[in-house]
């Protein structure tokens, strides 16, 4: 169950990212009118989770022994009309190999899903919130989700959950090496099938396993609820300054188009 929960919830994360950073770029599209400065407020509202991911990158390739060059948190247009928002030099010489290189790829993601367990468990109460859930209880869960709302820095924390949820994902670069240590593991496995000793392998590594994806899962599932919170704000604001401006952002081609026949380049 955990691991189906993983493979739900992942693709479906991936997706609401997606949409998230489009709209957040329409949306500072919106309110500047420039493509320069649309960069720059995209980029800031998501500064707390580039830096995460970044940071992530540079400490696992030090950790593993890989030598590192230029950190940058500056966002930069790409010719295929992408934004960049950050990135980690490495050096990959031969020995650096796919092992290496994955944990270094996967670094954003791990790091980010830790900080979102710390952030639900110890300043949010998940588990308390999830027992409200599970006991049908509606005055139950109102209390309980009340208790969330009267947190601490409750809009601080949010705000980090978001900006953590929609930055820690690995990028095309960060899974290059991924299908490779995918052929690493299957090619154990078959080994330790022929060895027969692939239970005793197997079943050390069941509770581990178990383990690791339930806290996957629900680190996972906190921050799709999330990121469905801050999808309808977005799109309620980003219908709200179009409306007050006379502008709209089309998706998808080459610019976009507003209702006064000004373009903006997106």
């Amino acid at each position: 169950m955990p691991f189906f929960l993983v493979a739900v919830a992942l693709p479906v994360l991936l997706l609401m990212q997606r949409w998230i950073h489009t709209h957040l770029h329409g949306l500072s599209l919106l309110l500047t009118g420039r493509s320069e400065r649309a960069v720059i407020v995209y980029a800031l509202i998501l500064l707390p989770g580039v830096m995460l991911h970044e940071l992530s990158h540079w400490v696992v390739a030090t950790l593993v022994g890989v030598r590192t060059g230029t950190f940058s948190v500056i966002p930069r247009s790409q010719p295929d009309g992408t934004v960049q928002l950050g990135y980690v030099e490495y050096y990959k010489g031969r020995t650096l190999g796919p092992i290496r290189e994955s944990l270094i790829g996967g670094a954003p993601l791990m790091a980010g899903t830790s900080l979102i367990l710390l952030i639900g468990y110890h300043i949010f109460s998940v588990p308390d919130l999830s027992l409200a859930v599970q006991s049908g209880d509606i005055r139950v869960l109102t209390a309980a989700l009340n208790q969330i709302y009267h947190t601490n820095d409750f809009l601080v924390w949010l705000y980090l959950l978001f900006t953590i949820s929609n930055a820690m994902m690995p990028s095309r670069s960060d899974r290059r090496a991924w299908p490779a240590f995918v052929l690493i593991m299957a090619a154990l496995a078959l080994i330790f099938t022929i060895l027969g000793i692939q239970g005793v392998i197997f079943a050390g590594l069941s509770n581990v396993a178990t383990t690791v994806f339930g806290n996957l899962g629900l680190a996972l599932s906190l921050s799709i609820g999330v990121d469905i919170l801050f999808m309808v704000i977005i799109a309620s604001v980003e219908g709200l300054v179009g409306r007050l401006t006379g502008a709209s952002v089309v998706y998808g081609g080459s610019g976009a188009v507003t209702s006064d026949d000004q373009r903006i380049s997106s």
